[in-house]
């Protein structure tokens, strides 16, 4: 069994993306246990102008024209050789063993389809002090020190998103090619992620429902520990309003897609309504997190007037 690193960049600060590197530079895994692939998807300047790989003898810099953060991933896993994809954003250093524990996990446990860990984050400024009231949508969790197993039973059938599902997506190459099987006939999978600037995002949680309602079970592990690097313009109130509604809309379209959403379906015609009552509810006016909240209310309500 061996790995494959995947990193998908598109535009990427390449102050970060070479922190990352260097992290992959010091893995305990020995070099010949997992392959390396940089997905340039479309940057202004191709990656291959500027990233010296040669550190590792299996690598690959490809570009991937399509904009996108699955086609990016979707791109990774079809130009992927070995048995376990370890995704790794242009943004998240990795610590030592984390490769060599992936590889330990899945060779303990292999029911196993996905499997994730612990972020510790870097913040470049000092955050404010309600930032830890949103740093789910920041991809910041610890979920303690004990690995957390979710699996259906047979005949069982998901009527909730798992708890321990991953952030940092490191999944079989085996699901994740009966996952873009599924996604090529998708259209409304299609119609989640991120592309270019835009905040939507939802890929990662279709990919993480998907494998879990096929029988797989999910993983939390403390010991996969990696760094998410946080700059000061993403704990601005502006950033989070923003990422807060487009999470929320992109999460009602995943829960719809998989039909375990909690919620129904609402007319378009009351939006403004519903708006301005949540607007009263979070007393969005008085403080920095209550604006926040009230985004993420609203992005609420527009995923539900758009679902089927």
């Amino acid at each position: 069994m061996k790995l494959s690193v995947i990193i998908c960049a598109h535009n990427p600060k390449l102050t970060y993306l070479n922190q990352v590197l260097d992290s992959l530079k010091s893995q305990t895994l020995s070099k010949d246990q997992w392959e390396l692939i940089v997905i340039d998807n479309n940057s202004s300047q191709p990656l291959k102008e500027v990233l010296d790989l040669s550190w590792h003898l299996d690598n690959q810099i490809i570009i991937e024209e399509k904009l996108g953060l699955i086609h990016a991933r979707v791109r990774g896993v079809k130009e992927s050789k070995h048995e376990i994809i370890i995704t790794v954003d242009d943004d998240t250093p990795l610590f030592p063993d984390y490769l060599e524990n992936a590889l330990k996990i899945y060779q303990s446990n292999p029911e196993l389809g996905i499997i994730g860990g612990k972020t510790i984050p870097i913040f470049e400024e000092t955050p404010p002090g309600w930032l830890n009231e949103f740093y789910t949508c920041l991809a910041i969790r610890d979920l303690g020190n004990d690995p957390i197993i979710r699996q259906l039973n047979k005949n069982e059938t998901a009527t909730s998103y798992p708890d321990c599902s991953p952030i940092l997506i490191a999944p079989k190459r085996e699901c994740m090619l009966k996952f873009i099987e599924y996604y090529e006939q998708s259209k409304e999978a299609q119609s989640l992620g991120r592309r270019g600037d835009d905040l939507a995002s939802g890929e990662d949680n279709d990919i993480n429902l998907f494998i879990y309602k096929s029988g797989y079970a999910l993983g939390y592990f403390p010991e996969l520990k990696f760094y998410h690097i946080i700059p000061a313009k993403r704990m601005s109130k502006e950033y989070l309003s923003k990422l807060q509604y487009s999470m929320n809309k992109s999460w009602v379209k995943v829960l719809s897609i998989h039909g375990i959403s909690p919620w129904k379906k609402v007319s378009h015609s009351t939006l403004k309504l519903r708006k301005a009552k949540a607007w009263i509810k979070y007393k969005a006016w008085k403080s920095e997190p209550n604006y926040i909240k009230w985004r993420g209310a609203c992005g609420l309500f527009e995923g539900l007037s758009e679902i089927k």
